[in-house]
């Protein structure tokens, strides 16, 4: 019975806390002892004392909003720096700063706390110094900091452009997305933010060409919100809303010529396409049909559906494959300096050509693949048997090493979360089960692939570091699994090249890769000088002729 109660209250914690249901399976899996801590913490969280305001739990909380100073005869330091009007704080009301004074005193009050010496995130400057530009707010560590409101956010993000926009003020604003309660994030849809981040994002998509000092942070910071609104499940309803939206302009990006410059931005991209199977997990696909509502409803009205509600998806669509392939398969925009008039083949070669659909998509990857061809230097490397393999070996966490934190760390793993993502979709596709020659079957799409040019890139793959890198070896093991699993024939390039992983990867009772023997290095020769040899004269015994020969 105590196991059920224990079971039943964390059921209960987890709807309070909004967790998305992808990840509710893994928390409900937990120990027993590890769900009552939960419990616990979360009942101390929630008690605040008998004077203190009542806070609920958030499991995305990484620190509290609220200091609460048990001795109030204590007065704050005095202000040092000049005095700047405040934002609202989460009533609406302004909240007056210090003056300059350095005899001033603040008095403190369990609802209202004032940070001296600090600018709100809405401070205003003066006239002398043009309009107001938002600022970002540098937490007290000591006494705790005040959430800004959700609502004068919204504001200041809705009416400021992307190109004047502070980048402190976006970071602030992605840490309350992913930190903050999930009422917060709430409060900031309703607001008309998700709306206000769609807009920001569109221009700088339109911007003929982004500063890399300021608009390409600002694209940094604005992804890592979208990537943070994934973390809760009023945020998940956000991002379908308006699906596919923007997930294919931000693909468009990535195969023009003004993608962004730094590897880590368009890692945001794939990882942004990687919460689609999040956004849409295959337990809430049952329909395929329209939605049971005729009317669009958002996330934060009344009457939405609940998490655990079908989701359905994004017309013309029926399948979660579907959706995915569409959007890999964005029409890449065309070069900057194209010329007017397109060339066109001739109708015998048009009809040669064999269309190879994922072209534009593995052309990033192939780019990694020139930019740091320095690292693809292990010629021995093998491709992984998967089944050799020991993933958890693979994955498990590791102390940072030497070559961590470089251009090739992150290159490295920039082509991982790609191949994680061709993992994903064809696993996708794996489970739709659909005949050889159908045109959204798993065999159809690895075709495809290898026809694109994947080949070349796994070629290429193979020759990174197993000691560096060893989850991109796994997941081109797994993407080379999958592929057999759905009856493609894996070319012979690529299967001479398959064996065992080394000895620290490999399962139990598996044999290790065999070492190959080094190439005897040639031997040197005589150091001694020596001059032309002519071949020794051979002597050659005269033909004699006796006088018999010639008779008289």
């Amino acid at each position: 019975m105590e196991t059920i109660g224990t079971n039943q209250e964390f059921d209960k914690l987890l709807d309070d806390l909004q967790i998305p249901p992808t990840l509710r399976p893994k928390l409900e899996k937990m120990d027993l002892s590890v769900k009552a801590s939960m419990l616990k913490s979360s009942q101390t969280l929630a008690f605040r004392g008998p004077n203190g305001p009542a806070i609920p739990p958030s499991l995305r909380r990484t620190r509290s909003i609220d200091s609460i100073d048990s001795s109030s005869s204590r007065s704050p330091p005095p202000s040092l720096g000049p005095s700047f009007p405040s934002g609202p704080d989460r009533a609406g009301r302004a909240v007056k700063t210090a003056s300059r004074s350095g005899s001033a005193h603040i008095p403190r009050s369990p609802s209202a706390h004032a940070r001296v010496g600090s600018v709100d995130i809405f401070s205003t400057l003066s006239r002398a110094h043009g309009p107001a530009i938002p600022t970002a707010v540098k937490p007290n560590k000591d006494k705790g900091a005040t959430a800004p409101s959700a609502a004068a956010i919204c504001k200041t993000l809705a009416s400021t452009s992307s190109t004047k926009l502070e980048v402190d003020f976006v970071k602030r604003l992605r840490i309350c997305l992913r930190n903050e309660a999930a009422s917060w994030s709430q409060d900031f849809l309703r607001a008309g933010g998700y709306s206000a981040l769609m807009t920001r994002l569109r221009e700088l998509l339109e911007v003929e060409w982004r500063e890399e000092q300021h608009d390409d942070q600002i694209l940094h910071e604005l992804l890592r919100c979208f990537k943070a609104l994934s973390t809760s499940s009023i945020g998940c309803f956000a991002l379908r809303s308006s699906s596919p939206s923007p997930f294919v302009q931000l693909v468009a990006l990535l195969y023009s010529d003004k993608k962004p410059g730094e590897v880590g931005t368009r890692n945001l991209i794939v990882e942004l396409l990687l919460t689609l199977f999040d956004l849409y997990p295959s337990t809430s696909l049952p329909a395929i049909g329209p939605a049971s509502i005729n009317r669009r409803t958002e996330a934060w009205d009344e009457s939405a559906p609940s998490s655990s509600a079908v989701v359905t998806l994004p017309a013309p669509h029926k399948t979660f494959f579907s959706l995915i392939r569409a959007i890999l398969l964005t029409p890449a925009p065309p070069p900057t300096e194209s010329p007017s008039n397109p060339v066109s083949p001739h109708a015998f070669i048009e009809s040669l050509h064999k269309p190879r659909i994922y072209k534009s998509y593995l052309q990033e990857l192939s780019d990694i693949c020139r930019d740091y061809f320095w690292v693809f230097c292990h010629q021995n490397n093998t491709i992984w048997n998967l089944e050799d393999t020991d993933e958890s070996k693979v994955e498990k966490p590791r102390a940072p090493g030497g070559m961590t934190g470089g251009v090739e760390f992150e290159a490295m793993g920039y082509m991982t979360t790609h191949f994680k993502l061709i993992n994903v979709i064809a696993k996708a596709a794996e489970d739709l089960q659909l005949p050889k020659d159908d045109e959204l079957s798993a065999h159809r799409f690895h075709t495809d692939l290898f026809l694109s040019g994947l080949e070349r890139i796994i070629l290429i793959g193979r020759k990174a570091s197993t000691v560096y890198y060893p989850t991109l070896h796994l997941e081109i093991a797994r993407y080379m699994s999958l592929a057999g699993r759905a009856g493609y024939e894996i070319p012979w390039s690529l299967s001479r090249m398959m064996g065992p992983p080394p000895s620290g990867m490999c399962k139990p009772g598996r044999a290790p890769r065999e070492a190959k023997t080094p190439r005897a290095s040639p031997t040197k020769k005589s150091s001694r000088a020596t001059g032309p040899v002519l071949p020794s004269p051979v002597k050659i015994e005269p033909i004699r002729l006796g006088q018999d020969v010639f008779g008289a």
